[in-house]
């Protein structure tokens, strides 16, 4: 019999051989199948299947089978000539070498056929009553039992034909195959260039695997946010059957030239764990410095000719993933951008530095997507850093927690001012400690929080909400965030200044109340709101009786005291909406916002009751046997319509309550005006 030469064999096509012979009158009731040595057991196995499945799933072929099937091989290489033998399942086999060079699979086999004679056709016969078909054709047509010389005269002619078939339709075919394939592949690196969208560019790519090339078996790889590798999709397998080990395949492509290689069996299982194939290719997606994912294609001889034209539409499709993530980054650095800008100018606008700590921590998780972290504030007296903001951790904890300057991760970094970045903090030689069980992953970030040189704390962040590694680019963002945000801290920090000695320019220093200087610029906005709305306000007029007196006996210090205590219960026994005032000495205004005289009593009375009941030390010594409290209230604006004339009336009725022998409240009348009433304040 004459072979394909090498020279032919590296021209044709295995698969559009296939397809002619089986369209091929010569090859009669049988189905074919290609076979090489290379593909060992399995691909036998395989080949076997494909040419006996009618029967298969009815009648399983024994392991005599296939020790039948691998003698019959072994003699067709020996002899050079077709092969025939009958199985043990009554049917018969055809074996023809096809080649000995490596472009081609070694062996056509053909089955599916019974044997015609006495023995068969009744097991023929068994068969069908048991409800089992006997194997058809391409054209439907039940096949029909032949005798093993046909048989053998089948196998002579087709290896007799098989150089011509190759000469005369097999190059034919395989061009115009190549043709429209490249066609299509135009077209498609077309379509691709002006794809938008990710999923939709791996959609086109993975439909013309399976539709235009006859790929059985395709899984596709890629990166995902973090670096890390993960199946996309599989077309022809379980994607529950198997893993992905992504450092065997990183480190793979970093020793890849670049040319797909039909990797074996146990190549293709130490990438995929559990991935059952005979043989694979694996096609690179991205550039030697952007390994964005990988393609493989299992199961199949793919020819020169298709290989690279599938080369071609995944190389497209790995610069077209290329060029979207480059453009979704400038995308999301334009985001980030925009809400740095935005949270720099929120934070301008807080004027506590608690607040200012806590949204610097907020807002640094927000940007490395981080769901748990710290900020420390350094103390540099006790010289311990302390949590003042806390993700993912509950406040009672968090403030409890300290640590030493230089003692563990953040007080090393506190001490060195030099931030640290770990992937694994298990395995990082600076850190090399077991991870926490409250940490989800091993990966973290610790940045000294410098102002002006002077360093204030640590900025700790953990656990990246898709379980991937902080890195580079997360640890720049925080530095670029924090640079700026610290900034607000120190405004914070004058803005508190300023609220503080705003604060004192109101306050007496004495007793905490709000001043006279206060009390004139209250009383003008009360005074507007009331004429706005037409409502009515009172001011209470108050002083403690005796107080002089109280003062000489006792001393200043128990008066400031005496004073202190005055204003709190003042305080307490006011209502939220009042504002209680030092006056000047011994002597107190309260403004009561929309209040009648009548609600006014009420208040005035609890205050009065306040003090008289308290405890004030020495108090026993005054003419009333305790420290008590006189009050004059006065309504706007009934009882006058300035600051002057309103003051004037509650003093007016203070002096009344004076005179009626102290401890009591007086309501402003008219008459007051002409009664004799003390003249001065005791």
């Amino acid at each position: 019999m004459e072979a394909l030469s090498g020279t032919s064999a590296k021209l044709v096509d295995s698969r559009d051989l296939l397809d002619i012979l089986r369209q091929h009158p010569l090859t009669g009731p049988f189905n074919l199948a290609l076979f090489s040595e290379r593909h060992g057991r399995k691909g036998l196995r395989e080949a076997i299947h494909a040419v006996c499945s009618p029967l298969n799933g009815a009648i399983p072929c024994t392991p005599e089978c296939l020790q039948a099937w691998e003698q019959n091989i072994s003699r067709a290489f020996l002899t050079n000539q077709p092969m025939v033998h009958t199985c043990t399942q009554g049917l018969l086999c055809l074996t023809i070498l096809l080649s000995k060079s490596k472009d081609l699979p070694e062996y056509l086999i053909g089955g599916g056929v019974f044997e015609r004679n006495a023995m068969i056709r009744s097991s023929v016969e068994e068969i069908k009553r048991s409800a089992v078909t006997a194997p058809t054709l391409e054209s439907g047509q039940q096949s029909q039992p032949v005798s093993i010389s046909e048989a053998q005269s089948i196998a002579e002619r087709i290896a007799t034909a098989l150089p011509r078939l190759v000469d005369q339709h097999v190059h034919s075919l395989s061009l115009a195959r190549t043709t429209q394939r490249l066609e299509a592949v135009q077209k498609l690196v077309r379509e691709l260039a002006g794809c938008m969208d990710k999923e939709q560019a791996v959609a086109i790519v993975s439909e013309a695997l399976v539709v235009l090339f006859d790929l059985p078996k395709v899984l596709i790889v890629l990166q995902q946010p973090g670096h890390t590798l993960k199946i996309h999709s599989t077309l022809g397998l379980n994607p529950d059957t198997f893993q992905l080990d992504q450092k065997r395949l990183a480190d793979y492509f970093a020793k890849d030239s670049g040319h797909p290689e039909n990797l074996p069996e146990e190549a293709l299982e130490a990438f995929f764990p559990g991935l059952k194939a005979r043989s694979g290719y694996l096609f690179r997606l991205g550039g030697n410095d952007c390994q964005i994912g990988t393609i493989a294609i299992l199961d199949v001889d793919l020819h020169g000719r298709d290989q690279a034209l599938i080369d071609l539409l995944i190389n497209r499709l790995g610069t077209q993933l290329e060029s979207l993530k480059t453009a979704e980054g400038h995308r999301l650095e334009r985001q980030v951008s925009s809400r740095l800008v935005a949270m720099i100018s929120s934070l301008a606008l807080i004027e506590s530095r608690r607040e200012v700590y806590l949204q610097i921590l907020e807002m640094s998780a927000e940007l490395l997507a981080a769901t748990s972290g710290s900020l420390m504030l350094l103390n540099e007296v006790e010289g311990t850093l302390k949590i003042v903001a806390a993700k993912g951790m509950t406040s009672t904890l968090a403030k409890a927690m300290s640590i030493g300057f230089g003692e563990g991760i953040a007080g090393r970094v506190a001490k060195s001012r030099f931030p640290m970045l770990v992937n694994d903090i298990e395995r990082d030689k600076r850190v090399a400690i077991k991870n926490r069980p409250r940490f989800k992953t091993k990966s973290f970030l610790s940045l000294p929080l410098v102002v002006e040189e002077r360093l204030i704390g640590v900025l700790n962040l953990a656990d990246k909400n898709n379980s991937s590694s902080f890195g580079e680019a997360d640890l720049n963002l925080a530095q670029t965030f924090t640079k700026h945000a610290l900034l607000m801290v120190e405004r914070a920090a004058t803005l508190e200044m300023a609220s503080q000695l705003e604060q004192l320019a109101i306050t007496d220093p004495l007793t905490g109340l709000y001043n006279r200087r206060f009390l004139a610029d209250r009383l003008q906005e009360e005074f507007s709101r009331s004429k706005r709305q037409q409502q009515s306000f009172c001011i209470i007029m108050a002083d403690l009786d005796n107080f002089k007196l109280y003062n000489d006996i006792c001393g200043h210090l128990a008066g400031d005291n005496a004073l202190r205590k005055t204003a709190e219960l003042m305080q307490r026994s006011a209502r939220d909406m009042d504002i209680v005032t030092r006056y000047g000495g011994e002597e107190f205004c309260l403004i009561l916002p929309g209040t009648g005289k009548k609600e006014s009593v009420f208040v005035g009375e609890r205050i009065r009751r306040a003090i008289e009941v308290e405890n004030f030390p020495g108090e026993n010594h005054l003419p009333l046997g305790r420290l008590t409290i006189s009050l004059g209230v006065a309504t706007f604006p009934a009882d006058g319509v300035t600051a002057n004339e309103l003051i004037h009336a509650a003093d007016q009725a203070l002096y009344q309550a004076k005179g009626l022998g102290r401890n009591c409240l007086v309501l402003y009348e008219t008459s007051l005006e002409n009664h004799t009433l003390l003249s001065h304040h005791e």
